[in-house]
């Protein structure tokens, strides 16, 4: 006879679907977002809340859920809708096209539990009640408790007021999961199970599982501030789920002040960021109508409460975005099709390649055709740079602005229809083999994880076969998951060799062409730097001079007038003082006058008018003195000239003795210094070989990575040897060889005093960056306020113009307030496209009475007008407006016939072009340096700072032009070159 049998689920099921397949936290919270995404959620929120208790609230504005769905979905563990194709009713789409479903196995809620044990879940559909349940994922980790024998207590309700006053009897009813409840069969077998559980772990805790449990449930402090982030519950919204997390666990207790700081926590707190970062697909290029299209509506943000305001750790007004990266000079571009080849454009050192590129699948790969294992279509986009300085051929602003961004931001990640799958991106992730490749030769295979911004993206309809391991730590090891690595890794490989790495002909024809040019450019700044410093070292010294040498004539005169000579004494004396004079006027020697004087002509001229009469009055006293001499005819006269011997001789000796004194000092600690470099140099390659040498022992890596790393540890430090100690020895025999070091002592004391006037720069911004700050934390609230408020407004009333100016205003705040200090403020940064007939009308209006006032005349010619640029409003307007500020002011203070101001194109750049005075050549160094001004009033030396640093965040560059040949008008002409204008308007 057959019997039949069915399974039993144990609680713990859940555990191990939940906690246990979830890799970390971060990767938990981004498959609770995903559900929120599914649920068709226009924002999502995680507010981490302060307090004796802290709590996390995740909170979206999806469709919600109405009882019956929390208890035929919610508590369906691998519920069937996930699987299935989108049947959400259009009602419930919150106003957007369908999307293609994230999940798959119907388990991402059970993600909940590896943000904390306690889940207070609230949710709300339009036209239903409010319903809430709570659960404590502790209770699923009892191996003695069947499933079904697990109550989740859930209440409905419809005023939000009600919540709290229910909240005891949930406690209480989630309570009877482990003291039974009244139902006598089921209080038998929980009673049981949790006194097995106890007996089990026996003494190893300091108090029985159960008791902790019920300890913590009673202490359950969800409280109405930790609803008040979430639409639905500020009365914004009438559908959505929040749920609340208690007990938190320690990756999101390390984002608040209290006190935790040790490595681990910075290094938890990097992993969220690096996680949580660029969740939503920031290489969609906001210009492409048709990718902005399939772009999710889809914001996200994570935020810190702490007593009245919070911050901002990650999200989508933290995000870079594609537009911010599209001028590095290296970059992929493209798709990879069905049949692994790579079709797209490629850009190398700044210079995009002629026609589409192609590279083909390795030869030894058979891509698979079946419909169970094919690959579909790759999207594929990959920016870089060379990240040393000699050899990029971005300016210095850029460089490091790009550098900056891939600290943050770097990493080669894979999106499905616009979200982020992890763990792809992470630096502990190497799927690709990308750094595997460059451990056996960097230079050849160029790619470096944390120097790279690159994407796959990807589209369930067209990679079904691309599937989520249940833990979400990265692609079915399947064979188009294995498809997808090889055409990838091939794609790295082949696009290195042929266009960036050591072994690309173009590397090969155009690295020395640049280094060179950055080594001439270095060579001119330097140039420039000293001639600066020596000019402003003539200026000083000349001011200083002039206004002493007329003393020192009156002193000389004076004691000429009234020097008597009587006897030998006297004319000891004599003679003394007359050194005395002597080496005062050597003092006022000054270094070699610059070639053009400009405003310095006439005080340097009175300068050689008083130091030939201090010569004169010099050289009168002395034959003054020997005429003396020669009159009383002195009986010793050999007396005297020893004594006048003993006395020079003197004066030499302690001349030379205080340069001893400087020497041995300097050479003792000079000795010291390199004899402490030659120990330190000595003991560094073993400290840093030995690591790989543990990594090769205990199978980390082979022999060949290992020897193929040591070589290149070998060659790095053996580089910097040679620049530590060639430099040196070169300089000493110099000095033995007695070459004139002049003009490195004077390039040396430049740069002290370059650094000096930087510091004294920076101690002034800091005092305003010191002020900034201390409002900062309040502003951060009210921003949030702000931003909150405007995206609530009715459609009609966002439209009005008045509106658009309070947005344009907010924007502006917003962004200088950010580049001000590290404020982290969360003002919506709106890119859009920006005609120069836009531009020329808003700073006519803004300069109308100026203009009129000055009888300015004002225009902006066709071409200017037919400008477009994609940027934000709040970084370009301001440009124009301190230009034209600028401009205004020098045009009005010239007297000028007929004063102007234009703003044209010439050559494809921006001219914004004055009759004025014009910038004076020494100027031209310092034009755009912070505190730097020629203005008698008014001036702060800071707009055209400002002018070249918002220009260069959008990627513009700015310059000045000292020929007005061409140029509109004959006056100041500053050029932009704006990255991807459009010069026809359409």
């Amino acid at each position: 006879m057959i019997g039949v049998a069915a399974f039993k689920t144990r609680a713990r099921t859940v555990e191990h679907l939940g906690r246990e397949q979830i890799a970390d936290c971060p990767t938990a919270i981004s498959e609770l977002w995903k559900n929120a995404f599914d649920a068709y959620a226009r924002n999502v929120e995680l507010n981490i809340y302060g307090g004796e208790e802290p709590v996390a609230a995740i909170a979206d504005d999806g469709h919600g859920m109405n009882r019956e769905e929390f208890i035929r979905r919610w508590l369906v563990v691998g519920t069937e809708s996930k699987a299935t194709v989108d049947r959400t009713p259009t009602k419930d789409r919150n106003g957007l096209n369908v999307r293609p479903r994230q999940g798959q196995k119907g388990i991402g809620r059970l993600s909940c539990a590896n943000l904390g044990p306690i889940l207070l879940l609230v949710s709300k559909r339009t036209e239903f009640p409010f319903i809430a349940a709570l659960v404590d994922w502790r209770l699923f980790g009892n191996p003695f408790i069947n499933l079904s024998d697990i109550f989740v207590p859930m209440t409905e309700f419809t005023t939000r007021g009600e919540l709290f006053a229910q909240l005891p009897d949930l406690i209480d009813g989630l309570s009877e999961n482990i003291t039974g409840g009244s139902e006598k069969s089921r209080k038998e077998r929980i009673r049981t199970a949790w006194k097995n559980l106890d007996e089990t772990e026996g003494n190893n805790l300091p108090q029985p599982r159960s008791e902790e449990i019920l300890s913590s449930i009673s202490r359950i402090s969800f409280e109405p501030r930790h609803l008040m982030q979430w639409p639905v519950w500020a009365g914004d919204s009438d559908h959505g789920t929040t749920l609340l997390v208690s007990d938190i666990n320690y990756d999101l207790r390390v984002h608040i002040n209290d006190g935790i700081s040790d490595t681990s926590a910075q290094s938890a707190r990097n992993r969220f960021f690096e996680t949580l970062s660029s969740f939503v697909d920031p290489f969609v290029d906001p210009t492409d109508p048709a990718a902005a299209m399939n772009e999710p509506d889809f914001s996200y943000i994570v935020r810190v409460w702490e007593g009245r305001g919070s911050e901002v750790v990650v999200g989508s007004e933290k995000q870079f975005d594609k537009h911010m990266i599209d001028g590095m000079e290296h970059r992929i571009e493209g798709k990879i099709d069905s049949d692994g080849v790579f079709t797209g454009r490629v850009r190398s050192f700044g210079e995009w390649l002629p026609d589409n590129q192609s590279i083909d699948p390795p030869k030894d790969l058979i891509v698979p055709r079946r419909r169970d294992n094919k690959l579909g279509p790759l999207n594929i986009y990959i920016a870089s740079m060379e990240f040393t300085q000699s050899n990029t051929t971005h300016p210095p602003l850029e460089f490091r602005r790009y550098r900056e961004l891939a600290e943050k931001y770097s990493g080669f990640m894979v999106f499905r229809d616009g979200l982020r799958v992890l763990p792809y991106g992470r630096t502990d992730n190497d799927f690709f083999e990308i750094e595997s490749r460059r451990s056996k030769s960097a230079g050849r295979e160029f790619w470096n994880h944390r120097q790279m911004f690159g994407r796959i993206a990807i589209t369930r309809e067209h990679n079904p076969n691309l599937k989520d391991k249940a833990g979400r730590e990265g692609l079915l090891d399947n064979r188009a998951a294995k498809t997808l690595k090889a055409l990838i890794a091939n794609l790295l490989m082949q696009s290195a060799r042929r266009y960036f790495g050591s072994a690309s002909e173009i590397r090969t024809e155009m690295l020395p062409q640049i280094s060179a040019g950055n080594r001439r450019k270095r060579a001119a700044e330097a140039g420039n730097k000293l001639r600066r410093r020596h000019r402003q070292e003539f200026r000083s010294k000349l001011n200083k001079y002039s206004r002493e040498l007329p003393n020192f004539v009156r002193d000389a005169e004076r004691y000429a007038d009234t020097l008597t000579i009587n006897n030998g004494p006297q004319i000891s004396q004599a003679q003394r003082t007359l050194e005395d004079f002597r080496e005062r006027l050597s003092d006022f020697s000054l270094p070699a006058a610059p070639k053009d004087l400009g405003p310095l002509e006439d005080t340097y001229a009175g300068y050689r008018d008083s130091v030939r009469t201090a010569k004169t009055v010099v050289t009168s006293l002395s034959e003054k003195i020997d005429q003396e001499i020669e009159r009383i005819k002195p009986a010793k006269p050999e007396i005297l000239l020893e004594k006048q011997s003993v006395s020079h001789d003197d004066r030499i000796r302690r001349r030379i003795r205080g340069w001893k004194e400087t020497l041995n000092a300097l050479q003792r600690a000079e000795f010291q210094r390199i004899r402490e470099i030659v120990d330190q140099r000595n003991k560094l390659f073993h400290a840093e070989a030995a690591p790989l040498l543990h990594r090769f022992r205990t199978g980390e890596l082979s022999y060949a990575q290992t020897s193929n790393m040591m070589d290149l540890l070998k060659q790095r430090i053996d580089e910097e040897n040679r620049e530590i100690f060639i430099s040196y020895i070169n300089a000493l025999e110099s000095l033995q060889g007695s070459i004139d070091l002049e003009h490195l002592a004077t390039f040396g004391m430049e740069e002290i005093g370059e650094v000096r006037d930087e510091l004294e720069r920076l101690n002034s911004l800091a005092q305003l960056g010191i002020a900034v700050e201390i409002v900062g934390h309040e502003l951060q609230s009210y921003d949030d306020i702000i931003g909150s408020g405007l995206k609530r407004l009715p459609g009609s009333v966002r439209t009005s113009s008045a509106v658009q100016d309070i947005e344009f205003g907010y924007e502006g705040l917003t962004d200088q307030l950010r580049f001000l200090s590290p404020l982290r403020l969360a003002g919506q940064k709106i890119q859009r496209w920006i005609t120069g007939g836009d531009i020329a009308d808003y700073v006519s209006d803004f300069f109308k009475l100026t203009l009129s006032r000055n009888h300015i005349s004002f225009s902006a010619s066709s071409a200017f007008r037919k400008l477009r640029i994609f940027d934000q409003r709040s970084r370009l307007y301001p440009v124009f407006i301190n230009l034209l500020n600028n401009s205004i002011y020098w045009v009005s203070l010239s007297n000028t016939e007929n004063p102007q101001i234009i703003l044209d194109i010439i050559d494809s750049d921006a001219v914004i072009s004055d009759n004025g005075p014009g910038v004076e050549p020494e100027d031209l160094d310092s034009l755009f340096r912070l505190f730097f001004t020629r203005k008698i009033r008014g001036g702060r030396g800071v707009g055209l700072y400002l002018c070249r640093a918002n220009l260069a965040a959008g990627g513009h560059r700015i310059r000045y032009e000292p020929s007005t040949t061409n140029m509109p008008l004959p006056g100041a002409n500053f050029l932009i070159s704006f990255r991807g204008a459009e010069f026809d308007g359409a």
